[in-house]
């Protein structure tokens, strides 16, 4: 595989905070969010320091994120019986950590493209335990615009085109993986009349529905699991050089001897693959209500698959049979 370019060593919305030196004490800190059992942090604080064993699970400040980890945290604790103790952390401390055995597991390993660099450094260190889901990076316009006149990002080198898009694009965060994989396709297409405006997802979001409201063409920097795909149609633009990559697979990574330790928790981790569909739907039911509620709704209709994730076992199941959340 070809070396990547400089902007995929960089994590989408990075603080930043280890370039500035920071220990990594202070680069990683205790989720403060209650459990999806309501125990309060004081609770949640005692039986993690009186427990044997405590899986030490690192997570990032991603809406998806937030979910994966918090799911994987309430089916461990219930299921097996292990506590865990959800770490956040940079994306790459969670690699580092992952491999020197500070953290246990982390679920956010965007491969083979988006975190290769992470991967190279540490893939004879750690478990690889699986895809979770799947992502893709990349432009996105409303499907009502026409594919017969812009169905890739080398279309936007048309100057009446980029006309249409008002010569801009609208992007996120400016350290954010996803603005500096488009300054890389802006040069790779040689698009010369297009401006890619920095914002932040909200910002995004917000400036992509006010287009589709009022029928006016727009392209912005987006990515895949998000909210917004469950609202509108919307589809990624073509990109033939690759400048994005293709499909990511996010995986699960565990630290070296994961497996031996907890042979059945790695077992289920395998089988912990969340459909990229409904992963939208998730987001939007989160954004829609919290974190834990669409957790908690989310397991609550899908029992067979629980079942499948926690034992193994395909079907139907009974009341009697199926993991209750």
């Amino acid at each position: 595989m070809a070396r990547s370019p400089r902007w995929r060593r960089r994590v989408l919305l990075m603080a930043g905070l280890a370039a500035a030196g920071m220990s990594l004490a202070s680069l990683i800190q205790l989720s403060g969010d209650p459990d999806l059992n309501g125990s309060t942090i004081r609770e949640r604080r005692q039986r993690l320091e009186s427990a044997e064993k405590v899986i030490r699970l690192g997570w990032t400040a991603w809406a998806d994120a937030e979910l994966v980890s918090l799911m994987a945290e309430q089916l461990i604790e219930e299921h097996f019986d292990v506590p865990v103790d959800r770490v956040m952390a940079d994306i790459g401390v969670q690699f580092e950590s992952v491999a020197r055995g500070d953290l246990d597991l982390m679920l956010m390993a965007w491969l083979p493209v988006t975190h290769q660099e992470y991967w190279q450094r540490v893939h004879d260190r750690v478990e690889d335990l699986g895809t979770i889901y799947t992502g893709r990076l990349g432009l996105v316009v409303p499907e009502f615009v026409p594919k017969n006149q812009v169905r890739s990002i080398a279309d936007l080198a048309d100057q009446g085109i980029a006309a249409r898009f008002q010569n801009r694009i609208q992007g996120i965060d400016p350290g954010s993986a996803l603005n500096d994989g488009t300054r890389a396709a802006l040069t790779a297409y040689r698009i010369h009349d297009m401006q890619l405006v920095a914002g932040n997802l909200a910002v995004m979001a917000a400036s992509l529905r006010q287009a589709i409201d009022t029928r006016r063409w727009i392209v912005v920097t987006s990515l895949i699991p998000h909210w917004m795909f469950a609202t509108d149609r919307l589809r990624f633009l073509e990109d033939p050089l690759g400048v994005f990559g293709g499909t990511e697979r996010i995986h699960g990574l565990g630290h070296a001897g994961f497996s031996q330790r907890y042979p059945q928790i790695a077992a289920f981790l395998g089988r912990f693959e969340i459909p990229s569909e409904e992963f939208s739907e998730l987001m939007l039911a989160a954004r829609q209500s919290s974190t834990g509620e669409a957790v908690r709704g989310y397991l609550a209709q899908h029992p067979e698959r629980v079942r499948y994730w926690i034992t193994g076992a395909i079907g139907d199941c009974s009341e009697a049979t199926c993991p209750q959340p």
